[in-house]
């Protein structure tokens, strides 16, 4: 195979042999060898190879998989991204990966194969940064990386070389997994720090989870220092082995870290203090949850929002809400004072079953939230060249009566594109959107019973059911028999909906409520139909094409 080095430097692969005999991996520059490399291991391992630019190349490889291969170390790579050249030991073109029905348009997702807790979310020189845990190589949860990608916008991205890799024992094993799981970022004057925890155990085996505590630095954002461990496993007296997600953040002249884990038998957000980011003293548990089903609450943060308040996120393992979702993301709303936090109001963060992890930023006066598009019931299916796992649209957060209201961000509303529906009043109607990636918007001035189709042939359905003071979404693909996706409000006035191929979110009141749901969808086209019990309770309805993010 033949490729064109344009204006990079370097290729970057993840390799590993398919037989019992070694595979081979080689490279030539008009018609003289470069690059030969043996591949011996049954693991991916990547390969990195300098390059000349604006040269013709001819590849081969045998006896070899190759994972991914893409083009990187130009440098202005955060303007173009790095070019990626093999998925799956194929040769795609870019809309053979990004223009399916299985793959959201507006959403961000990994060019292919796994992803899932949002990481490193930041401004950092001009741009915002997004870490992700990944798996570079399947549609499957496994050896953690963490991949990257910038944007101007928070919408539009270009991807970046994975800048975490999992431990060398691990690549080195098929017995042992874990690698580098999530965490956070903290921009300072001359770089940039991350702080991720390190997780290490034997396939298949609980007991022998080691979660520890690290941290390294990068100038630039795209390649970090030799990693140092500043809290090692079981550090803390009353500790299981969930110990991991540190948040770091400053407040006054500390710098503050949240850790995930189970303390004395609860599940609980622990607190750490510093003066220097790596000498941690333990203050004790921020927030624990009495319930004993709950092993640990995951991916904390803990952030300042309008006058008075602070808002702590955690994603709870075990748990249900009173609608039957299992493993929220909740939110508590209290006051923080002498490293003591006092909660006075805890509730969901969404009502879909398809929201965790969520990760924040302040930046310009707006503090935003990212979060995984998880999948705990196994809805997604595997395609080729698939992304298995993104993101939620970004949201800008408020604090209003008391109460967390979560809106995507202005940015996200710029991409509507042709108006495809615009009705004044309630009366029943239908309309075929191509694509299937589109916003609608319905305002309410009364109560009236409705029912708003977004799919079904006859066999599977997507349905939004609602009244003046309730909204539920029903799947028929939903395959948790205890969950019910049910917002309450005490009056509907405005309903928001984000359809996007395999996902849809839903916003009631300007974010008084959010929804994330899942729902597989072989067609390319979509269709959205409307019906109201009292046609004059409704002010209008408006339906919009969305324009895909992925056009280069």
């Amino acid at each position: 195979m033949d490729f064109y080095s344009g204006r990079y430097r370097k290729a970057e692969l993840f390799i590993r042999k398919t037989g019992e005999e070694n595979g081979e991996f080689s490279l030539k520059k008009n018609g003289q060898q470069v690059v030969t490399t043996e591949v011996t291991s049954d693991t991916f391992h990547k390969v990195t190879i300098e390059l000349c630019e604006n040269t013709e190349y001819q590849m081969d490889w045998m006896n070899s998989l190759i994972s991914q291969m893409y083009l990187c170390g130009n440098e202005d790579i955060e303007e173009t991204g790095i070019k990626h050249l093999v998925v799956n030991n194929e040769w795609p073109e870019r809309a053979e990966v990004f223009d399916t029905p299985w793959r959201e348009q507006f959403h961000f997702t990994p060019y292919v194969n796994w992803s899932n807790d949002p990481n490193g979310l930041c401004w950092f020189r001009g741009k915002y940064h997004l870490y992700y845990q990944a798996n570079p190589h399947e549609q499957k949860w496994d050896n953690m990386y963490w991949g990257h990608a910038v944007s101007k916008d928070l919408v539009h991205w270009n991807y970046l070389p994975y800048a975490l890799d999992p431990q060398s024992e691990i690549l080195e094993s098929d017995n042992l997994v874990g690698g580098a799981f999530s965490g956070s970022a903290v921009v300072l004057p001359d770089g940039l720090r991350i702080f991720f925890s390190r997780d290490l155990e034997e396939r298949g085996k609980a007991e022998t989870i080691q979660q520890s505590q690290s941290t390294a630095f990068s100038r630039d954002g795209l390649a970090f220092s030799e990693e140092q461990t500043i809290l090692p496993a079981y550090a803390v007296e009353g500790i299981d082995m969930n110990f991991r997600d540190p948040k770091v953040f400053r407040n006054g002249e500390n710098w503050y870290m949240l850790l995930a884990s189970n303390y004395f038998g609860k599940g609980s957000i622990l607190l750490f203090s510093s003066k220097d980011m790596f000498d941690w003293k333990f203050i004790g548990p921020l927030l624990q949850e009495e319930n004993p089903e709950i092993p640990s609450l995951e991916c904390p943060d803990f952030f300042p929002l309008g006058d008075d308040a602070w808002i702590l996120l955690a994603s709870v393992m075990g748990m249900r809400t009173e609608y039957g979702v299992y493993q929220p993301v909740m939110y508590y709303i209290g006051e923080w004072k002498n490293e003591k936090f006092t909660v006075n109001r805890r509730e969901s963060c969404d009502f879909g079953c398809n929201f965790y992890a969520p990760q924040t930023l302040e930046h310009e006066g707006r503090r935003i939230m990212l979060a995984w598009i998880c999948d705990w019931e196994g809805e997604q299916v595997t395609t080729r060249h698939g992304a298995y796992g993104g993101f939620t649209l970004p949201r800008e957060l408020s604090v209003r009566e008391g109460r967390l209201y979560q809106r995507p961000i202005e940015e996200v509303y710029r991409l509507q594109r042709e108006l495809l529906l615009w009705q004044n009043g309630g009366k029943a109607v239908s309309v075929e959107v191509p694509g299937n990636s589109y916003y609608s918007c319905i305002e309410f001035c009364g109560k009236t019973e409705f029912e708003i189709s977004l799919f079904d042939d006859g066999k599977d359905y997507l349905k939004i059911i609602g009244n003046n003071s309730m909204v539920e979404l029903i799947s028929s693909k939903n395959k948790d028999p205890q969950a019910r996706f049910v917002a309450e409000t005490e009056e509907l006035k405005k309903l928001e909906i984000f359809m996007d191929r395999r996902t849809v979110e839903l916003y009631l009141n300007d974010g008084e409520k959010a929804g994330t749901k899942i729902f597989m969808n072989p067609n390319r086209n979509g269709r959205i139909t409307f019906r109201f019990a009292e046609e004059t309770k409704v002010t209008h309805i408006s339906v919009h094409r969305m324009e895909a993010i992925w056009t280069k």
